[in-house]
């Protein structure tokens, strides 16, 4: 169940989690949505390609009603599979991770520290052959993200429901080995069925506001074929 509002800190960083039913919904529909991705892959015989994500990823600032704060700059990594469908469509499964410091200033207190931010995509990519060494191409992501904070910043982890996309370009150096080179926007969304909240403790239930998360990205894959 989501926390009373009793249990907020006053002016604090406070990350509301979901109760059971929406967490074990979204789960649910998150895996439904991979095995059918999977299937479609598989019956089309696809190639199959992993994944290696490195990644800078720019500061984030924030306002809400009762405060302000900010994610700051990282490192990115992550890993995934693409399962190709043609030569220009493939379907990905990606796991990206950022580990970054984070402040919030409430009405009378600042909180500090470091959360991890998780994304597991399952994404859409169309491929544009430029020549047979040089391709563009553009993903359209959707999945889950989850937050895991420091104690200092009195906050709880929560999952959402995510959505991201890429643009960029890829160089074939051989049969099996590729390098991508990326920008990337990953979003937790937060208005749908509640988010990252900021709440003053004292203003009643259901009094907080949402604060939208843009996290905008540089990066690259080293990629090696599979099958």
């Amino acid at each position: 169940m989501i926390k009373s509002y009793n249990d907020l800190r006053n002016g604090g960083l406070i990350f509301i989690t979901f109760g059971c039913q929406k967490k074990c919904a979204m789960k649910k529909l998150f895996i439904l949505v991979t095995i059918i991705g999977i299937s479609v892959t598989a019956w089309a015989q696809p190639t199959v390609t992993l994944l290696t994500f490195e990644g800078y990823t720019f500061a984030d600032k924030f306002d809400t009603e009762y405060g302000s704060g900010k994610i700051q700059d990282g490192f990115q990594w992550g890993a995934g599979l693409e399962f190709g469908l043609s030569e220009t469509s493939a379907i990905e499964l990606i796991y990206q991770n950022l580990k970054t410091d984070v402040y919030y200033q409430g009405f009378d207190r600042r909180y500090d520290g470091k959360v991890g931010i998780n994304y597991a995509m399952l994404g859409g990519t169309r491929y544009a052959p430029v020549n047979d060494k040089i391709s563009g191409f553009g993903s359209v992501d959707l999945g889950a993200a989850w937050s895991n904070p420091d104690a200092s910043l009195d906050s709880e982890s929560v999952t959402k429901f995510a959505i991201g996309g890429r643009l960029g370009v890829r160089i074939t150096a051989s049969e099996k080995v590729s390098l991508r080179l990326h920008a990337q926007l990953l979003s937790p969304v937060q208005w749908a069925g509640g988010g990252f909240y900021f709440g003053t403790g004292g203003s009643g239930a259901g009094v907080s506001t949402g604060s939208t998360i843009w996290q905008f990205n540089l990066g690259g894959s080293l990629n090696f074929r599979l099958k």
